[in-house]
């Protein structure tokens, strides 16, 4: 079954949802498509994030192939600040469509350092930020300014564990407590020079710092480190002009949502392996909205009809509560289209009810 075209949201029906205000008709559509981008142009992720131009194509088809109601400027989303400061990134040639990655053992940083001079990116300059900026301008130039368009910038944590490496920092945790604030003080300072490219670029933010999820981290340690770092992240922002701030963790996030709906971002998300109905009192209790995600595993292997089920039970669940969003794990490079188009039926089929 075909699925019609609709006008995606524009940024005000966008604004609305995120400051839970009203229901749109129909309900928001928000896919987490990066490697992917480089499938609807017949590329690679390694190619499309080291070129522009070429950035700005797969973010336009992505566009014309889904229309969904935001777009992401970012491919290996985790990568861009640390390669920026120094950390090398591997990447594929001919038709190798792995996903760009921080080399094994490649960290610039040691527990213990003294960080007080420690450089911080130009992103006019350095490292590939000049390329997602570069996509950025191209893609807003080409759907004007009334589209919701996202620069996806790391979190603290994130970006600790790219610069630190995932063992030295979860140790440092115990017993170098201050080195560990002063390490996400600095990873702040990165990730908010890399956001003024984006916001000079006419775009808004979009957070990724899955490695804060509580598969990795307690909750205990992510109120004590990381909940300070990202509130004065999503004030910094706030100061800046960008109101909405989407914070995006993956995983079982159960048991933080509470803690996450005090960083001051407004759009959070429930994963697909996350509690639907207490992240719901969450996001009730807090304002916040809430994009509940369809496994991707399930989008790249079931049919069209199977993944459609799904998504209308999701979309029943969330169907009263304020600021509901649909999205998708991140999709897999070479998923069908018509799968992920399964799910934007079942919302376009939801504003019929």
């Amino acid at each position: 079954m075909s699925t019609p075209r609709h006008t995606p949201a524009t940024r005000a029906e966008v604004e609305t949802i995120l400051r839970c205000g009203p229901p749109r008709r129909v309900p928001l559509f928000l896919p987490a498509i990066y490697e992917h981008k480089a499938w609807f142009i017949g590329s690679t992720p390694s190619a499309i994030a080291r070129d522009g131009n070429l950035l700005a194509r797969a973010l336009l088809a992505e566009y014309e192939a889904i229309g969904p109601d935001a777009l992401a400027v970012g491919v290996d989303v985790y990568n861009l600040e640390a390669e920026a400061v120094g950390c090398t990134v591997t990447f594929y040639e001919g038709d190798d469509t792995s996903i760009p990655g921080i080399s094994p053992g490649n960290h610039r940083l040691h527990v213990g350092d003294d960080l007080t001079a420690a450089p911080v990116p130009n992103p006019l300059k350095d490292g590939r930020m000049t390329v997602n900026l570069e996509a950025a301008r191209q893609v807003r130039r080409a759907l004007g300014d009334n589209y919701w368009l996202r620069g996806a910038i790391s979190g603290p944590f994130s970006l600790a564990i790219s610069l630190v490496g995932a063992e030295a920092l979860f140790l440092a945790c115990y017993d170098q407590a201050d080195w560990v604030r002063s390490v996400l003080a600095y990873a702040g300072r990165i990730i908010k020079e890399f956001a003024k490219g984006y916001i000079d670029a006419g775009a808004e933010l979009i957070v990724f710092d899955s490695q804060a999820s509580p598969d990795l981290l307690s909750p205990a340690m992510y109120e004590e480190f990381v909940l300070p770092v990202t509130q004065d992240l999503v004030q910094w922002a706030a100061a800046q002009g960008v109101r909405d701030m989407p914070l995006i963790i993956g995983g079982n996030t159960t048991s933080i949502a509470g803690l996450l709906a005090q960083t001051g971002a407004n759009n959070l998300l429930c994963d697909f392996t996350a509690d639907f109905d207490e992240w719901a009192a969450a996001c009730r209790e807090h304002g916040r909205a809430c994009r509940r995600n369809i496994s991707p595993r399930l989008i790249q292997s079931a049919t069209p009809d199977e993944i459609y089920a799904v998504a209308v039970e999701e979309l029943r669940r969330g169907r009263d509560l304020p600021g509901f969003i649909m999205g998708t794990g991140v999709i897999a490079f070479g998923t069908p289209v018509e799968n992920v188009l399964a799910i934007k039926r079942a919302c376009l089929d939801a504003a019929k009810e």
